[in-house]
């Protein structure tokens, strides 16, 4: 099976401005791989603009220093100010350009400090989302459904949810316009979310899938698209997540295999190796 986006995709042509302009955004949504090696391409590129400054001016630094390895290093000591003392700016040259690399230091320094700070306390959700979306029974009624599951040990309080799908259409001026409509669920709320969650969509009269047949809605190319928020009990912050379901991920008259088990104390145990599993119960 395709690996699901947690959102839709979106490629922006033309877009005002470039990433230069919203880079410390950019760096909080990357992954920490990312943004290590970004940290280490822009330490390396300041170092080796820094080391070309000691050597445009000879003399700037002792004479020990005569290569381009041996100012280079001395560059990435200035700048972490460790400064071991074996090599020494000896010119006026060379001292500006010392004050200037400690600056650039200190500021590189408590950007990258901030930036991982923000990173590591930015509140966050761990959900884990059913492969599929089913239209099946439920109570004796048809709904569209999907679980989800609290893949951390806190709980999110006051949780609420949202299934929205997107569709095109045609203006009576001929006009293409993307729209969202909400779907009713069965339950939105839960006031603490910390297992699994079955999520309903009843079927009936004002569902837009209301007495269509499975050919009729794979023909309609729908995305779905969940959102959650909540309160992380742990951190009393604000925290939201989003998913993204295609046609194709609609499994027709399946149900989800039981995940939940009840000790005898009381403990609830769930098995997430089963959290995608469907049966089939044959088409009607």
């Amino acid at each position: 099976m395709k690996k699901q986006e947690s959102t839709f995709k979106i490629i922006k042509l033309n877009a005002p401005g470039g990433i230069h302009r919203d880079l410390y955004h950019n760096l909080l949504k990357v992954s920490w791989l990312k943004l290590f090696l970004f940290y280490v391409l822009v330490f390396l590129l300041i170092n080796l603009i820094f080391a070309t400054l000691y050597l445009i001016a000879p003399g700037s630094i002792s004479a020990s220093a005569h290569d381009f390895k041996s100012a280079f290093f001395f560059s990435v000591q200035t700048f972490s100010t460790v400064g071991y003392g074996i090599i020494t700016p000896i010119s006026l040259y060379g001292n500006i350009i010392v004050v200037l690399e400690i600056m650039t230091g200190v500021v590189s320094m408590a950007v990258t400090t901030g930036l991982v700070f923000a990173k590591f306390s930015r509140p966050s959700a761990k959900i884990i989302y059913s492969k599929n979306l089913l239209h099946t029974k439920f109570d004796g009624n048809n709904v569209l459904m999907f679980r989800m599951a609290n893949a951390r040990s806190n709980n999110i309080i006051s949780a609420n949810v949202e299934l929205h799908y997107l569709y095109n259409t045609v203006s009576p001026e001929g006009v293409s316009i993307v729209r969202f409509r909400a779907l009713k669920l069965l339950r939105s709320y839960s006031p603490i979310f910390s297992l699994s969650w079955s999520v309903f969509h009843s079927i009936d009269k004002e569902s837009p899938f209301f007495e269509k047949t499975p050919e009729e809605i794979n023909v309609m190319k729908l995305e779905f698209i969940v959102i959650l928020n909540g309160t992380d009990g742990t951190l009393s912050q604000t925290i939201y997540d989003t998913f993204r379901y295609t046609i194709e991920d609609i499994l027709f008259n399946h149900h989800f295999v039981d995940i939940l088990e009840r000790q005898e104390d009381g403990t609830r145990i769930i098995d997430y190796h089963k959290f995608h599993q469907t049966t089939s119960h044959g088409h009607k």
